[in-house]
């Protein structure tokens, strides 16, 4: 009575299935697949997909296999080649392949024909990069069917194959399997598995819409040959082809520094000149040697305009501590109808308004300490278009930094932000690597123009003179102008040779000039060494508190698949499919 109680509750279970699987217009009869694994780790894999279509028609199917994986913070893509497509005689079924996201969609079929009742489908295929390498083992972790399939699959087995040059006696010994069937995520199976004939034999029947057959081999080393690190590194570098950005976009911001950044070349030699450019100022002289106006610039003009007698420079005493001295500078206006002098150039006459603003005739260089900043970004703007303008510059070079620099910090930003949100190692270093390239070459950008590279050459002329210049050439030139220290004063600090210069006149300049005044050399103890070391302390000063701002206020901050990593749907492989 209790056995006949059983047979029933089996035949009541077995009419459900039926029951179950009629309820669907198409199921899967059998899906086996024959994965041979080769000596270079390549995958040969023959599907075998038997389907009824039933009482539905149908063109034939689909098959979706997964081909992008992450792998950490990178993309890991298989390459997988898709051979053939076979009915059960070995006819040729027609397909088309193509992608779809992460996925190779196989569709099988004749768009102009329709089949019904049960249909065999062989898809021979071959994938690279599925055998993941670790230190003990090497190991196949592939998702047989997929959990995809919105039908059942009443029967399903994977037959895996190893290189034949294995000895099976002592291969099998350390060999080690598991398999995980269900939906996504289950850790359990109902599988058998068994090996026969040199092959592990896994099946499973009876598996529910969206369940799948995962199955996971470990060998030991040395069974199959890693691909070689240069093919590994190609392989990377498709995958991950942001990677690349950095090195294309070196090369193409160096082709176009060759194009529009690149001064002409102009077959000529530095000869020695004894004045300076004319109508050059010192500003703009140290501007064309180094494609900036930088606070040396502006010096520069301090001591250009004092010489010319606009204003005469006297060091004082100061009351006060400025920078860790005692000492301070009084700047007093010689001529006060500056802003009418045609003899001035805008920048100058800038300066001179930025300095004695207001009308004033007398300004202490510590009272322009955080105050003077606010007039720099204009002085620099005026030197920068007037050297344009006059032909020396193809467009302003602080306007073609700040495009590349602007972009380069973009691309900064960017990148951080899209790495952030898509997980992108490759975005998150290429990106703002190109930024800072682009960054780096912002500053070669800015072009001068021939007529700018002859005026260079004019300008290095006269540096070549200030350096090499001997105490009896000096002389000479001093009794045809007096004032010959002075004039190219301000061009040797525009053009980084001032102590140079000053070095060359330690004992020929023994007059106090009547532009600085200083209480060192009152009553006739007038000095050139002192001179020069007074004059340097006064023109770092000057630069410190010329490019002075205030402080800005800051804000307050107030695996391997054994060992329990492996579960149903994971590894490579999967995907899914349907009919259409």
């Amino acid at each position: 009575m209790i056995r006949c109680a059983h047979v029933a509750g089996l035949f009541v279970i077995f009419l459900l299935f039926i029951f179950a699987f009629a309820a669907f217009p198409w199921v899967i009869q059998d899906f086996t697949s024959q994965i041979n694994i080769g000596k270079d780790s390549t995958l040969s894999v023959v599907e075998k997909i038997t389907v009824d279509f039933q009482a539905e028609s149908s063109r034939g199917i689909y098959r979706d296999i997964p081909v992008k994986y992450k792998r950490g913070a990178y993309n890991y893509n298989l390459r997988l080649k898709i051979f053939s497509v076979e009915d059960e005689t070995g006819e040729d079924y027609q397909f088309k392949v193509t992608n779809e996201g992460r996925y190779i969609r196989i569709r099988i079929g004749n768009p102009d024909r329709y089949v019904q009742g049960i249909n065999t489908y062989h898809i021979f295929y071959q994938v690279k990069r599925a055998i993941n390498y670790f230190e003990s083992h090497d190991e196949l972790y592939w998702n047989v069917t997929g959990d995809e399939w919105d039908v059942p699959i009443i029967r399903t087995e994977a037959v895996v194959g190893f290189p034949d040059r294995i000895t099976q006696e002592e291969f099998f010994e350390e060999l080690s399997w598991e398999s995980f069937s269900g939906p996504w995520g289950s850790i359990t199976s109902r599988a058998n598995v068994y090996e026969e004939d040199g092959n592990i034999i896994f099946n499973v029947e009876n598996l529910r819409p969206r369940e799948g057959l995962t199955i996971l081999v470990s060998f030991p080393k040395g069974y199959l040959d890693v691909p070689h690190p240069l093919l590994e590194t190609l392989w990377f570098f498709q995958d991950n082809g942001f990677f690349v950005l950095p090195i294309v976009v070196f090369i193409f911001m160096f082709l176009l520094w060759l194009a529009t950044g690149k001064n002409p070349d102009v077959r000529r030699s530095v000869m020695v000149r004894y004045h300076p450019p004319a109508k050059l100022t010192p500003s703009e002289a140290g501007t064309i040697v180094d494609e900036r106006v930088d606070i040396t610039d502006i010096t520069a003009m301090v001591i250009d305009l004092a010489v010319r007698g606009y204003f005469k420079i006297k060091q004082v005493a100061s009351t006060k501590l400025l920078f860790l001295s005692k000492k301070d500078y009084i700047f007093n206006l010689l001529k006060e109808d500056y802003p009418n002098d045609a003899n001035l150039k805008k920048h100058e006459r800038s300066f001179l308004m930025g300095i004695f603003e207001g009308g004033k005739k007398e300004v202490a260089l510590s009272s322009l300490k955080n105050k003077f900043y606010l007039h720099l970004s204009g002085i620099k703007n005026s030197v920068y278009a007037e050297l344009t303008r006059e032909g020396y510059f193809s467009a302003q070079p602080d306007k073609i930094r700040k495009v590349y620099f602007g972009f380069g910090l973009f691309l900064i930003f960017i990148g951080f932000f899209l790495a952030r949100a898509f997980v992108r190692l490759d975005i998150m270093v290429s990106m703002p690597l190109s930024g800072a390239i682009i960054i780096a070459f912002s500053f070669v950008m800015p072009r001068l123009t021939l007529k700018g590279v002859n005026i260079l050459y004019e300008l290095l002329g006269l540096r070549e003179f200030i350096k090499r210049v001997e105490k009896d050439r000096l002389r000479k030139l001093l009794q045809e102008e007096p004032l010959l220290f002075d004039k190219i004063l301000p061009y040797a600090m525009a053009m980084g040779v001032a102590d140079e210069w000053a070095e060359a006149f330690q004992d020929l300049y023994t007059t106090p000039p009547n532009w600085y005044e200083s209480s060192l050399w009152v009553g006739g103890r007038f000095h050139t060494p002192v001179f020069v070391a007074e004059l340097g302390e006064s023109l770092r000063m000057m630069g410190d508190t010329l490019s002075s701002s205030p402080p800005r206020a800051s804000a307050s901050s107030g695996k391997s698949g054994f060992g329990g990593g492996g579960f149903s749907g994971g590894g490579f492989g999967g995907g899914g499919g349907g009919k259409w």
